[in-house]
């Protein structure tokens, strides 16, 4: 393998005056020399949470592309907690793998277990979720983001609500967990829309956690709250809020109620719901195609190959008349 400390240093000390996408141009000058044969590279990688299912689909598809590739994974789970993220991240570089593969925990606070990996000199994937502005602006460093626009998710649910309900309605909006990325781009993508829709009006937001009991829960609650008649809508930043939220609808018998019940992910379970008409629609993002493009860059770099500073997979609206072709 090249002498990847070496090449690191060129690569952090190029990128505080060229940018990223001169900083990709470098791979080529910090990586140059292809793995040898029978050599494996060792890739390791931090995925949030895998107690989600899209978490679960999108890792499996980075195992499969690591054993087609002949690289070896190590994926760990930071069960959605920087300080266990940060003594992975650790765990990682004392491995010594060779590129690291991350979806950040919190935009801010997993930050510092990112300069851990950028002061090992290991090259940095950022996959689905990205970091706040700031990181790079306070010398933070990564290869490359590979994902979906959060915020693109928010403006389609918050688009499909304001053509179902052109009149207006009570609307229940279910988040994961503040401070994640994901939750504040998906709900400033939603609210950029229904702002100018005054009619739309939330009447409740409540944390769900990502989990499917929670929101269940957090549903059964406000069903006793607002009475029949009473709401129109429920958007989910999850499918697994969406299907939990609904179930809790469906056990009250009050599905004919809600014009639009909307979660975000695609995932299998989710585009049975809308099949069947349990939800109106979800918002697909490609966990499996997400996966292997992670694999794809990091076997790349460890070849000594160029990579795009971004590469992002469009999020889509998925529906009744659509679903057949996910």
């Amino acid at each position: 393998m090249p002498d990847n400390s070496r090449c690191i240093r060129i690569w952090q000390s190029s990128l505080r005056t060229a940018g990223l996408v001169t900083a990709a141009a470098l791979v080529t000058l910090c990586l140059a020399g292809p793995v040898r044969a029978g050599d494996r590279g060792m890739v390791g990688a931090l995925l949030l949470s895998l107690r989600y299912p899209f978490l679960v689909t999108l890792n499996n598809a980075m195992e499969t592309e690591a054993a087609k590739q002949g690289v070896d994974l190590v994926s760990l789970d930071p069960q959605q907690s920087a300080t266990r993220e940060r003594h992975q991240v650790e765990d990682l570089i004392h491995r010594k793998v060779e590129v690291i593969v991350m979806i950040p925990v919190d935009q801010e606070i997993s930050q510092i277990a990112a300069k851990l990996i950028n002061a090992a000199g290991i090259p940095l994937i950022l996959l689905n979720t990205k970091f706040a502005d700031d990181f790079a602006s306070n010398g933070g460093q990564f290869l490359t983001y590979i994902g979906s626009d959060d915020t693109e998710a928010g403006k389609i649910q918050g688009q499909f609500l304001a053509d179902k309900l052109p009149q207006g309605g009570n609307v229940i909006y279910l988040v994961g967990e503040y401070g994640g990325a994901s939750t504040e781009r998906r709900k400033a993508g939603f609210e950029s829309v229904i702002e100018s829709h005054p009619n739309l009006r939330i009447v409740a937001e409540l944390q769900a956690h990502g989990v499917r009991a929670d929101a269940k829960a957090v549903m059964e609650n406000l069903l006793q709250k607002f009475g029949k008649g009473q709401l129109q809508a429920l958007v989910a930043q999850s499918d697994e809020m969406a299907i939990g939220a609904s179930s809790a609808v469906q056990a009250a018998d009050r599905l004919g109620e809600f014009k639009v019940l909307i979660g975000v992910d695609g995932s299998k379970a989710a585009l049975d719901a809308v099949r069947v008409g349990t939800l109106t629609a979800t918002v697909f993002q490609d966990a499996v195609g997400q996966g292997r493009q992670a694999m794809d860059a990091a076997v790349r770099i460890l070849a000594g190959g160029t990579i795009e500073p971004q590469l992002m997979i469009p999020f889509k609206l998925v529906t009744k008349d659509n679903v057949s072709s996910f």
